[in-house]
């Protein structure tokens, strides 16, 4: 695809009989030798892969034999690869953690914010919760980035430095398991502070298929990524909520025919997938940052590698096609995968 291409129409939304506005993406289907299996758009792009990722920067917390040492359990490793709802069941688990750390939620330094979810959201307010850094949704990665410095006897302050050992330790492992090097790459500051450095769909989608498929990696690496996804797959509250396309998506398929599937979300419509049971990753980008739009995408994407069964569809139908309702709650449209997303006959 050249660069002054468009990336194709990956989403629609319907009102009545019409199309009332469209969602342009592009989508990256890989497996762990990094061969693209298919592809919509210009996946050669670099792209601000967010919160996407956090699986990947949670290898560090495994390998580094911290997670060990510290006795991080199997819920504290699912939230270390969460953007969680700030629910009772996230804030328990954060905040045991950081205090078995003999750290408390000042030591974060993601800042401090209400919940995503927006009924967890209007709860906070109602009881007029004090809010602290642990509500962030990234707190429990950030738990993880202490909780690894404290092993390796690297300073707490400043840990979210792009130069500080935590955070290059992490760009290390990012280049090696999606095979690229990173050093020129586009960077910047991501909403909980960290840096966030661009790399193409194609090498974001390979780093997820060798969390999915891990064999080829370093032992150590391979030990730690089937650690990280067999914790994601037994704790899917932890990654997100439990109204959140994440946690439904990864509960529904985990006796699927290829389930499960390890759907994570990034800000600005970027999305990633771990498909253990095909050996594949799959990474995303809606190029106007839609969140309705990148749901629908992933969710296109594992109907068509068929991740999806007919039961699977029949309790996702309010995620894969949600409804468009008006001021009375009557259904008058949908969001809906464009033509080119349709089922393939896997």
């Amino acid at each position: 695809m050249k660069s002054n291409e468009q990336n194709p129409i990956l989403v629609e939304v319907t009102r009545g009989d019409g199309v009332e506005s469209h969602h342009r993406g592009a989508i990256a289907i890989v497996d762990r030798a990094g061969k693209v299996i298919e592809k919509w758009g210009n996946v050669d792009a670099p792209v601000l892969p967010r919160s996407a990722i956090k699986s990947m920067q949670s290898l560090a917390l495994v390998e580094t034999g911290a997670a060990d040492h510290f006795d991080v359990s199997e819920q504290e490793l699912a939230l270390a690869c969460a953007s969680h709802s700030s629910g009772p069941e996230h804030m328990e688990v954060v905040e045991g953690w950081l205090a078995r750390l003999g750290l408390s939620a000042s030591d974060l330094e993601c800042g401090s914010m209400g919940s995503i979810e927006k009924s967890v959201n209007e709860e906070l307010i109602r009881k007029e919760t004090k809010l602290t850094r642990a509500h962030n949704n990234c707190s429990g990665k950030h738990t993880g980035f202490l909780t690894t410095a404290l092993h390796m006897g690297e300073p707490t302050k400043g840990y979210i430095s792009a130069d500080h050992p935590v955070q290059r330790r992490i760009l290390g492992i990012l280049e090696e398991i999606a095979d690229i090097d990173l050093s020129a790459a586009p960077r910047g500051c991501d909403g909980c502070g960290i840096p966030v450095i661009a790399m193409p769909l194609n090498a974001m989608a390979r780093g997820f298929a060798c969390m999915a498929s891990p064999a080829s990696l370093p032992t150590e690496r391979a030990a730690a990524a089937r650690r990280i996804t067999a914790a994601i797959v037994a704790q899917p509250l932890m990654v997100a909520g439990h109204r959140r396309f994440d946690t439904i998506v990864i509960e529904a398929t985990r006796n699927g025919p290829y389930g499960p599937a390890l759907v994570k979300t990034g800000a600005e419509g970027v999305y990633g997938a771990i498909l253990p049971g095909l050996g594949l990753g799959v990474a995303l980008k809606i190029d106007d940052g839609a969140t309705r739009a990148s749901e629908v995408a992933m969710a296109a994407v594992l109907g068509r590698l068929g991740i999806f069964d007919k039961t699977i569809s029949a309790v996702l139908k309010g995620l894969i096609e949600p409804v468009v309702t008006n001021a009375m709650g009557e259904p008058v449209g949908v969001v809906k995968a464009a033509s080119s997303l349709g089922r393939s006959s896997r």
